[in-house]
């Protein structure tokens, strides 16, 4: 016979809902599979995800910046020997 008869499991889910970073907090009914739960803003969570969404938007700035500048300089090199020629 188990020690505990426990009915009720309680979770805490956090998640990216439609780009909202969210906690879900609730309790689940392990015989009838039912409950209920709230969805809490996760304000350290978003912060963290902004600052990863900004390292990587700048990471790609930095890469597109880098090959435009090789381009150009592939570009006027290239002139450089059109008109040598």
């Amino acid at each position: 016979m188990p020690l505990c008869w426990c009915v009720q499991v309680y979770l805490k889910a956090p998640m990216i809902l439609n780009g909202v970073c969210v906690i879900w907090r609730g309790w689940l009914d392990l015989h009838r599979l039912d409950g209920m739960g709230c969805l809490e803003y996760d304000d350290e969570r978003a912060q963290h995800e902004d600052a990863l969404a900004q390292a990587a938007f700048e990471e790609a700035r930095r890469r597109t910046r880098e090959f435009e500048d090789r381009d150009r300089s592939h570009r006027e090199d290239m002139e450089v020997r059109t008109t040598l020629i």
